[in-house]
């Protein structure tokens, strides 16, 4: 494996670990200066496809870090709109110079996850998000997250995917960008088309 992308993933590890520690804890309280708290947002997309009903961020410098998580939290909720509108301009908008995506079986690299995510028909799906959490870490934020997908296949069938993600977002040109999306968990559940009385 080369070295770029052992490091990249190092750093995916490394971060999912601290997360995993703070949230050990279970005490939504400070116990004092500097200790981490687990603060939770309301917030919505605007979408009846795109469903995000809160998020959690955990941090020790709540004024610095709740208002850097509403700016990481606006660059998430444009991701689903790229993927459902297959739309390059946003993807170019939102996805760092570095971006790399770790899927079941695929990698890929900035230019060509473009490539493949912008070609063919636009399919109808729906998103809803769960469990989402936010946490800095030196330069950069971990979000690990649960969503699950549904729609329709070209053949009548109905579709639900079950999915369990940690992304990085980083700081570049002086906005928050999607540094990182790794797939840790995937299930799918196929339903025929009702038949016809």
């Amino acid at each position: 494996m080369p070295l770029m992308k052992r490091k990249r993933i190092g750093v995916v590890i490394a971060f999912a670990a601290v997360a995993m520690a703070a949230c050990a804890g279970g005490d939504e309280k400070s116990a004092g200066p500097g200790t981490a708290e687990v603060h939770v947002v309301a917030t919505e997309t605007g979408r009846p496809d795109i469903s995000i009903e809160s998020y959690s961020v955990i941090t020790a410098d709540r004024d610095r870090e709740l208002p850097m998580a509403a700016e990481v939290m606006e660059i998430k909720k444009l991701y689903p709109q790229a993927m459902r509108r297959k739309d390059r301009a946003i993807f170019e908008q939102i996805l760092a110079r570095g971006f790399t995506f770790r899927g079941v079986k695929d990698f890929f690299n900035r230019q060509d996850y473009i490539d493949n995510r912008t070609q063919g028909p636009v399919t109808d799906w729906s998103v809803k998000y769960h469990n989402l959490v936010l946490q800095f870490v030196g330069e950069r934020c971990l979000v690990t997250y649960r969503n699950v997908v549904t729609g329709k296949n070209d053949d009548g069938t109905t579709f639900t995917e079950f999915m369990t993600w940690a992304d990085v977002y980083i700081r570049e040109g002086g906005r928050w960008k999607i540094e990182a999306v790794h797939l840790i968990d995937y299930r799918e559940e196929i339903t025929n088309a009702s038949s016809a009385p």
